[in-house]
């Protein structure tokens, strides 16, 4: 591994199992296999404390929120986000824990100057949002006001590593991180890496996953022993990439498959599967076909393969764009997935309550007003939010589009949105994001 920050070098330096030569990092296996053989063992413990969560089949989150755009729910118009779209659209998130969501902001306003983007983005999500969390920064500054803002909230918080393909600690996430780590600022470290097919990685599957595994755990290795008293953990990835567009390629039908691959991965080097395959990402950036199509295959499969939890709900163009109507969508998909990964029960219990009925009610030759069908009714049947199941001549409704009628929920859902903040955690909050103002705002806007 590459490492180029001094003061991670100084402190893994006469380190057992790693040898420094030059900006090169060389690690033995068996310090690596003694490492995550620990890993293993500390997720198991973890694994065994955890209360048993019957919610977590059906929970969703807004992904990484790094969307700079909205389309208008009125115009339907593409346009960057402003405060008041943030406002609202971290409402609405809201408005829907009911039905299982889980999110803060999604994403920053662009009408405040850059270096305020992020921890306003912040702001706003503990705010208006029960469930927000510390929102993404880009530098050790903007993480300084988010961490404070996350302590208020009673909240960890923790540093994300992105290693840099092909096999190098280095990079923005690894200089905003050292600051932080060396100050003791933190809760826990992640280490991960994202090689991409074919432009950053050998463009043959196993190839791209090799080094990704390598980048992983060379990171976690080195990261770990140089910080040994914060809590760290790892993510394995491999990713596809376009070469006709120049990007990464999420909702296709090759990156599906290489996430398939991340869940066995994940299994064999006891990192916990947290979202698996069950992912809204898309390409779109409308709320066309190729997105339902795209988030709604990935969630599909995801389901099928395992438990997780639904991730990017409501966002467009791998990250870029939020649209309120593809989050109702999302949630509409996710609550008819989430039925069909629990399954039909089939008992001995039932069967003999089965028997009992056909006996009660064969002769009157129908079920409909029997105290089993009645009870059991919303039990068995998922009911819609959004879909509508009924047919032409019993239809009440007015023929509105799928896409109006979320429209309506939308509006609904923010207009009646009353999540309140505690008033002293309310004006702890205004409080940094002031001091952010009188620190930052000047700051390369």
């Amino acid at each position: 591994m590459k490492v180029t920050s001094k003061r991670i070098l100084e402190r893994i330096k006469g380190v057992r199992g790693l040898k420094i030569q030059d900006e090169r990092v060389k690690i033995e296996p068996e310090l690596v296999e003694t490492l995550i053989a620990e890993h293993k063992e500390e997720v198991r413990r973890k694994h065994l404390e955890r209360k048993n969560d019957l919610e977590e089949i059906t929970r969703l989150t807004t992904g990484y929120p790094g969307c700079t755009h909205i389309i208008d729910l009125e115009t339907d118009k593409l346009r960057h986000l402003t405060t008041r779209d943030v406002v609202d659209a971290t409402k609405l998130i809201d408005s829907l824990y009911e039905w299982g969501l889980r999110g803060g902001a999604p994403g920053a306003p662009q009408d405040v100057s850059p270096n305020l983007r992020r921890v306003l983005q912040c702001k706003i999500g503990y705010e208006h949002s029960r469930s927000a969390e510390p929102a993404p920064y880009e530098d050790f500054q903007e993480a300084e006001y988010i961490r404070r803002m996350a302590k208020v909230m009673g909240q960890k918080f923790y540093i994300p590593i992105y290693i840099v393909s092909p096999l190098r600690l280095e990079g923005i996430s690894v200089d905003r991180a050292v600051p932080i780590l060396e100050g003791g600022g933190c809760d826990g470290i992640s280490v991960s890496s994202m090689p991409l097919a074919g432009a950053t990685a050998p463009i043959y599957p196993i190839g791209a996953w090799v080094q990704g595994i390598a980048e992983s755990l060379g990171g976690y290795v080195i990261i770990h022993k140089a910080y040994p008293k914060i809590p760290i953990g790892f993510g394995t990835g491999a990713f596809q990439f376009d070469l006709k567009y120049g990007n990464i390629v999420f909702g296709s039908p090759e990156q599906i498959l290489m996430d398939l691959i991340g869940v066995a991965v994940d299994q064999f080097y006891g990192v916990p599967t947290v979202y698996g395959v069950r992912s809204f990402r898309t390409m779109a950036k409308m709320v066309d076909v190729q997105a339902q199509v795209e988030k709604a295959t990935s969630a599909t499969v995801g389901v099928l393969t395992g438990p997780g939890k639904f991730i990017m709900s409501g966002v467009l163009s791998l990250d870029e764009i939020f649209s309120p109507v593809q989050l109702i969508i999302d949630c509409e998909i996710a609550r008819y997935l989430s039925k069909l990964a629990v399954g039909i029960r089939f008992s001995e219990e039932d069967l003999d309550r089965s028997m009992d009925i056909i006996e009660r009610c064969a002769e009157k030759g129908t079920y409909l007003s029997d105290k089993t069908t009645l009870n059991e009714y919303k039990r068995t049947y998922w009911q819609p939010h959004l879909f509508d199941y009924s047919v032409l001549h019993t239809s009440k409704r007015e023929m509105k589009s799928l896409i109006e009628r979320a429209k309506e929920i939308a509006r609904k859902k923010i207009k009646e949105h009353n999540y309140q903040l505690e008033e002293n955690k309310k004006r702890k909050l205004e409080e940094i994001y002031q001091d952010a103002v009188r620190n930052m705002s000047g700051k390369g806007s």
